[in-house]
């Protein structure tokens, strides 16, 4: 093995005192523990399942080498099928190197990117990388396709596969399952064909997988070249105001300039962007809150001099006395002008329209 590989396995001994199918299946069974782990990947019970399946899967690739498991002149179908289930070591191996953390993350994607590339190789020598998949690898590895819309339609389209290889994969571990229950005594007789289509639809999962995981590695590590050449990938100085998450250090001025001319934060501050707005607001109505009752508008409306006030008293209702006979016969010849006025026009007479 080579040395850039050995140095992530915590005791990676040359004394293996478990067969190659054995080691294989614990490395296994631990890269399907950590896929399906709920615990986030800086949690140190989920580094050390990284490390112990990495340690695994290395002593299971220096059996493979020693063992001369594999022949370079080998075809697919030259494979017994015991064997063929060991050309994925060097992919479970890249996948579990690229969740180490708290190591140089150069080194991890380095080596992550070795072990790719070593299952690919192993691939295309017996001839189980399609022309489709090397075409797309190659592309990936100049910079990928630059047409968006052909990109889009490349996307969507491995997709759709990469959905369709496990959706297929599924259904192959259920039948095996199925046989296992029928068979309860009958543990190491799997069918052969059966275990075989599981492993090759399990190979050609992680060449599509592969093609994506090695463009992000080649993106992730020019981002750490340039963060590097920059020299922003130097630990948190604790003299650095701009570290400084909660507390605030004594003796500090807080009434001096934010920033100095070449950009450095002089000081400690808080962001008030629209997430705090926007918290507070998650238990209010959503429509707008009125700001004043009516009494104060009115009030403040009056202040202004949009509503009149004052105008005298009302005028009082004149009652006709009855004694004062000019004013009874004017009240009475008033109302029989109405009265006739009615008589002579018909209702609705003059709605040309029909108004009303």
């Amino acid at each position: 093995m080579a040395a850039t590989t050995d140095s992530y396995a915590s005791d990676p001994s040359t004394t293996y005192a478990l067969p190659l199918r054995k080691e294989f299946q614990r490395g296994q069974a631990l890269y399907q523990k950590l896929e399906n782990s709920e615990l986030a990947s800086s949690d140190p019970a989920f580094q050390e399942d990284v490390t112990e399946g990495i340690n695994s899967l290395l002593r299971c690739a220096a059996l493979v080498e020693t063992l001369g498991v594999f022949s370079s002149n080998e075809l697919l179908e030259d494979i017994n099928t015991a064997d063929l289930r060991y050309l994925l070591v060097n992919a479970y191996l890249a996948e579990l190197i690229s969740k180490r953390m708290g190591q140089d993350r150069t080194k991890v994607l380095q080596t992550a990117q070795h072990h790719y590339e070593r299952f690919l190789a192993a691939c295309e020598q017996h001839e189980i990388l399609r022309a489709d998949d090397k075409k797309f690898l190659e592309t990936q590895m100049k910079g990928g396709i630059a047409d968006p819309e052909k990109k889009r339609m490349e996307k969507i389209a491995r997709y759709k596969r990469e959905k369709a290889t496990k959706e297929k994969l599924k259904e192959l571990h259920e039948q095996l399952s199925y046989q296992a229950k029928a068979n309860p005594n009958e543990d190491e007789d799997v069918d052969e064909e059966l275990d075989r289509e599981i492993i090759l639809t399990t190979i050609d999962l992680f060449i599509q997988r592969t093609g994506e995981n090695l463009k992000l590695i080649q993106d992730e590590r020019k981002l750490l070249e340039m963060a590097k050449a920059k020299g922003t990938l130097q630990g948190p100085d604790s003299r650095d105001p701009s570290t400084i998450v909660e507390g605030t250090p004594p003796r500090m001025n807080h009434q001096g300039p934010l920033l100095a001319s070449d950009g450095k934060i002089l000081r400690p501050f808080v962001i008030t962007s629209k997430r705090e707005a926007l918290r507070q607001q998650v238990f209010r109505p959503g429509h707008n809150l009125p700001t004043m009752t009516v009494e104060e508008y009115i009030d403040k409306e009056i202040e202004r001099g949009n509503f009149l006030s004052g105008g005298g008293k009302e005028p009082e209702t004149k009652i006709v006395d009855d004694n004062d006979h000019e004013a009874l016969d004017a009240e009475t010849f008033k109302a029989r002008q109405w009265d006739e006025f009615k008589d002579d026009t018909p209702r609705g007479w003059g709605n040309r329209y029909n108004k009303g």
